[in-house]
């Protein structure tokens, strides 16, 4: 790729100080002479080639470059790369003709590019961010794009796209700030408020009209009163639970967008949290067949939230789970995306399925999977897309309230997208339900 680079410098001799002069002059008389004459010859023209090349190192310290203001000579554009890699954010610098004459590190990781030379289409097309940087090099203006860039997760990035004036050229730079986090807390807050108003209501019109019972027609009960009294404790029981959900909720969405880097042990987790709910299991007469390996089945994800992820799979089986019956807990190391869909979800022929969520294709990833099953009464095929939304309750929708907040499965969902993996639900009316999580394998080594 051609470079970027102002003309040649051309020579100034109204500028060479009178020393070059003379030097020159020296150097023409020695080599007249060295022709006239014949045994000092040699002599003559060492000395005529030392005082030429002083002359040309004298002389070229006055040189200056070939532009109309007689500016000191610029170097080209792409020597401005050690400045773009000072920058914290990923920055670009396209040429005239919307080519990228530099990059620094944090815009070839986030862009996944290497090449320089390459037109910036070829990474990068938004029309918007293409249509400033046209603006920029053409008619010098300075303008800030914001766009969103679908994924798995998506990415939110404000660009700032400025002229670069170099000499005779002109140059745009791009300077990506990454505004998912900003944009994210701002959901998050509304969200939050919005959730907590409308499901907060229900369970304080409940104690309202419990209050004004007890205030009123009980007041004179004993009996009535520890009974209102019990109802209360109930309802704000209900109000606890579902803040604490929210609130987890909400710290999860806050740090949806950045992968975990941490390693866990999901064996380890799962025997963890089969520890932790052992008295519920028990107060609910429900057994627990755990089939984890025995060996380490080490994944790159927190290890905090994978066993939020557990415990709330396990949680929910145990809800729906009658007197006497079981619900299996099982881990697994399995292959590719496909390969673990078939192994963690596809094993009931007449089950309903459904991908609550998949993640993006990639080469070489491995995944592990969490599965637990229940023996409830199954789940009818048209809800299982909705499984995973805020507050989307099965019983409710059937008339048979059992009291959770409708948030448990929502922070799987969140939990394992933070994670870059997967979330599976298989379920058959009269045999039970199975929901499965994947998350990726880490390397050996």
């Amino acid at each position: 790729m051609a470079m970027n680079r102002l003309a040649p410098p051309r020579w100034r001799l109204d500028r060479l100080p009178a020393a070059a002069w003379a030097a020159a002059g020296l150097a023409a008389l020695a080599a007249l002479l060295a022709f006239v004459t014949h045994a000092p010859a040699a002599v003559l023209m060492v000395l005529a080639a030392a005082a030429c090349f002083w002359a040309f190192r004298e002389g070229q310290r006055f040189t200056i470059a070939s532009s109309s203001d007689d500016q000191i000579e610029l170097v080209g554009l792409a020597e401005l790369a050690p400045l773009l890699e000072a920058l914290p954010d990923p920055a670009l610098l396209v040429d005239s003709e919307v080519r990228i004459v530099s990059s620094n590190a944090a815009a070839r990781r986030q862009m996944q590019f290497e090449a320089r030379g390459q037109f910036l289409t070829s990474i990068l097309r938004h029309p918007d961010v293409l249509e400033a940087v046209q603006a920029a090099v053409r008619d010098g203006e300075t303008r800030a794009v914001e766009y969103e860039t679908p994924a798995q997760v998506d990415h939110h990035t404000r660009c700032y796209v400025a002229p670069v004036n170099w000499g005779a050229d002109r140059a745009a730079m791009l300077v990506f700030h990454d505004q998912t986090a900003r944009i994210s807390t701002e959901r998050m807050r509304a969200d939050f408020l919005a959730n907590a108003s409308h499901e907060l209501r229900t369970p304080l019109a409940s104690l309202t009209l419990l209050i004004e019972t007890i205030s009123g027609p009980a007041r004179d009960s004993a009996t009535d009163r520890e009974r209102f009294l019990g109802m209360m404790q109930v309802q704000a029981d209900r109000m606890r639970r579902l803040i604490d959900d929210l609130l987890s909720l909400s710290r999860i969405e806050l740090d949806e967008h950045v992968p975990p880097s941490d390693r866990a042990d999901l064996a380890a987790v799962a025997r963890e949290v089969a520890d932790s709910l052992a008295p519920v299991l028990r107060d609910r007469n429900v057994k627990l067949d755990l089939r984890v390996p025995g060996k380490p089945v080490r994944v790159v994800g927190e290890r905090f939230q994978l066993a939020q992820v557990v415990q709330n799979l396990v949680d929910n089986a145990v809800k729906y789970t009658p007197d006497g019956g079981s619900v299996s807990l099982e881990v697994g190391p399995s292959g590719d995306r496909e390969e673990v869909s078939a192994r963690a979800g596809r094993r009931w022929e007449e089950a309903g399925r459904v991908a609550l969520l998949t993640p993006a294709a990639a080469a070489n990833r491995s995944y592990a999977f969490v599965r637990v099953e229940d023996s409830g009464q199954g789940i009818s095929r048209r809800f299982l897309p909705r499984l995973g939304e805020r507050f989307f309750r099965v019983e409710r929708e059937m008339g048979d309230e059992r009291g959770g907040t409708g948030l448990g499965l929502a922070i799987v969902k969140h939990i394992v997208n933070r994670h870059r993996g997967g979330f599976l639900v298989e379920s058959q009316p009269g045999r039970g339900s199975a929901f499965a999580a994947y998350v990726e394998l880490a390397e050996e080594g």
